[in-house]
């Protein structure tokens, strides 16, 4: 009797698993038919939910920056406040309140003195290119009439004075036909972009705050996951769960805080030599170049294209050092410098990340470019050691150049591995 009852319990226990299983599968067919049909509702939807919770994404971006330094001063804090206090917990808690004020004292000095260096030199830059740019307009005019109007050239000219003709003849009409009658509009524009500036900003100091929240409830947090999961799944699934998100946490912390470190000294370094070789604007081309050495592999073709035309304004020689310049950089970033920061924090080869950040970014744009590389290396190691799996019990081998073939070559494979 108990044996029937006991067969009962498991057919009915296996049913209602494949049951639940076809209806939650079932359910997330509708809701993806749904969403496809309704894209662009979701994506409205989407980008709602991203400007509510865009404090605690702010927040939350802070504190994982901020982790190493936090980390680092409890650690070395406590080392000397426990021997001053006979209950180590208020020891621990006093270390937790420094190292929150080190670490938001670290913050606000870097983003701080980065606009006290950064933006005045940038707005003198910017207002001196501004200066500096109808001239050399001027004398490119100059030089093209008096070289176009020699000889076999005198059509030429006369088709660029038409040409400048016409420009500034479309430049009077649209003044006239929309710059003028939409004046409203574009007042109403600003009004805006100046709300949504105060806005962000708002958002930025409540992130400030979330930030302090999450760094220090960031283990209870961990605690509070690690007890969900233990009691959600197998302790097999578990481990694998923990294993990945270690993973996860070693390769995303790695790539950032190592091309932080890396954009900081090119950035440095160019500005640096910019200033030895006499180059003009030196503080805004500097910016450029190490804000945009934070994309891999395509940032610094990215900064120097804008950075050369800047240059070329002033001085076309001093626009060909500095081609120069960002070559010798580079050379000296992908070989040296990168690999001795990053080290093998990713794991990609170089196709793999230009196809995660043309993808990535195609998708996601800016923050895709920049996380497109860190998300591949994840995908990309886990189904590398799946395959291994796979392979292994198969009994076949599971490093690659075991299936390389050097017969088309006709080279002996043995010599080459």
């Amino acid at each position: 009797m108990r044996r029937d009852t006991s067969l009962r319990e498991k057919f009915s226990n296996r049913y209602a698993k494949l049951g639940l299983c076809i209806f939650v599968s079932g359910a997330a067919l509708i809701i993806l038919y749904e969403a496809i049909i309704n894209m662009g509702d979701v994506k409205g939807a989407f980008d709602t939910l991203t400007t509510i919770v865009s404090p605690f994404i702010y927040g939350l971006i802070m504190a994982y920056l901020l982790c190493p330094v936090y980390n680092f001063s409890v650690r070395n804090l406590y080392k000397h406040t426990k021997r001053r206090f006979k209950n180590k917990k208020n020891a621990f808690r006093l270390s937790r309140v420094i190292a929150t004020v080190v670490s938001l004292v670290v913050l606000i000095g870097a983003v701080g003195g980065m606009f006290a260096l950064v933006l005045p030199e940038t707005i003198d830059s910017v207002v001196n290119l501004v200066q500096v740019t109808p001239g050399r307009l001027t004398d490119l005019a100059i030089w093209a009439e008096e070289t176009l109007t020699k000889g076999e050239h005198q059509q030429m000219a006369d088709y660029l004075d038409t040409m400048i003709i016409n420009v500034r003849k479309s430049v009077i009409e649209w003044t006239d036909n929309n710059f003028m009658p939409k004046i409203g509009e574009y007042m109403t524009q600003i009004s805006q972009g100046i709300f949504v500036t105060v806005k962000t900003v708002f958002n930025i100091v409540i992130g400030v705050i979330v930030c302090v929240y999450f760094l220090n409830s960031k283990d209870i947090f961990k605690a509070q996951t690690m007890k969900t999961i233990m009691a959600m799944t197998s302790r097999e699934k578990a481990m694998e769960i923990f294993d990945f998100g270690n993973f996860c946490n070693k390769t995303f912390g790695g790539f950032i805080n190592g091309k932080l470190i890396d954009s900081l000294i090119i950035g440095i370094i160019c500005f640096v030599a910019m200033n030895i070789m006499e180059l003009p604007y030196p503080v805004l081309v500097s910016a450029i170049i190490g804000v945009t050495n934070f994309i891999p592999f395509f940032g610094p073709f990215i900064g120097a294209v804008p950075s050369t035309i800047i240059i070329c304004v002033e001085s076309p020689l001093q626009a060909l050092y500095f081609v120069i310049l960002v070559i010798i950089l580079q050379t000296f970033d992908g070989n040296i410098l990168g690999p001795k920061i990053l080290g093998g924090s990713t794991g990609l080869a170089s196709f793999w990340v230009m196809f995660a950040i043309i993808l990535c970014g195609g998708i996601f744009g800016f923050p895709g470019m920049v996380l497109g590389v860190p998300v591949f290396a994840v995908i990309y190691y886990y189904f590398s050691r799946y395959i291994s799996k796979k392979l292994m019990r198969k009994n076949l081998p599971s490093d690659t150049a075991s299936y390389e073939e050097f017969n088309k070559y006709d080279i002996d494979r043995k010599e080459i591995l």
